[in-house]
């Protein structure tokens, strides 16, 4: 069985504790899969819980969060150099939304908020090369909620996903792969979530992204993929 770290970066808005218990679960329900051979292990490292070492996993993970990659809050800048270790120790290392932004730069890339605001929902994306059973050319849906965006990857990542306003959508580079999507998401959690990121983007931001939902998505491929890129 192989151990993975999940390294946290946020946890829920109160709000939706009573419905979703902790941020970790949505992971638990990503990454458990005794038949792949997974189990996990959350470390809240944005609250001072933090793993001795790189090696105390055989795969890690980096989520979400409300922070800024650019404000580099000391939790982050210590962040960013255990994934720089990671890195160097060749463990298999994924990262989503906060976690893909986050990876880009600690590995020498750049993050900074969009010029173009808020992006909801499941906005238009086309892989770039094969990618969770996709082909180039062929779109990939997932749910997104971000602000922020690599606008210089790191040295060596290949572009696996790319839309019109978020180039480095998903990217890849030896071990290391990043997502700006949230795979760990489904239906019903992103409209609860939405109503706490109403107040900060807006009516019309909101309502735009929940009617525009679409009915399936690529969530669970995503899902499985990231379960086979961390069994390596």
């Amino acid at each position: 069985m192989k151990q993975i770290g999940v390294l946290l970066c946020d946890d829920l808005h109160e709000a939706l504790v009573p419905q979703w218990e902790t941020y970790f679960r949505l992971f638990e329900r990503l990454l458990d899969d005794p038949e792949e051979g997974l189990s996990t292990r959350g470390f809240r490292v944005h609250a001072g819980e933090w793993p001795e070492d790189p090696l105390e996993m055989d795969g890690w993970m980096v989520t979400g969060s409300r922070a800024s990659v650019h404000e580099a809050p000391e939790w982050v800048v210590r962040l960013m150099d255990f994934v720089s270790q990671i890195d160097a120790a060749m463990q298999p290392l994924v990262g989503v939304c906060f976690g893909h932004q986050l990876i880009h730069a600690a590995l020498g890339g750049k993050t900074a908020r969009a010029e173009t605001g808020w992006q909801l929902g499941s906005y238009p994306v086309s892989c770039e090369a094969p990618f969770a059973g996709l082909q180039a050319g062929e779109p990939l849906q997932l749910l997104a909620v971000h602000q922020d965006q690599v606008v210089e990857p790191a040295p060596g990542f290949t572009c696996l996903a790319s839309s019109a306003k978020v180039p480095w959508y998903a990217s890849t580079r030896n071990k290391v792969l990043t997502i700006q999507g949230h795979p760990e998401f489904d239906r019903e959690f992103f409209i609860d979530l939405m109503e706490q990121v109403r107040p900060k983007a807006g009516d019309a931001l909101v309502d735009q992204a929940i009617a525009g939902l679409p009915n399936t998505d690529h969530s669970l491929a995503v899902r499985k993929a990231i379960r086979q890129w961390l069994c390596g």
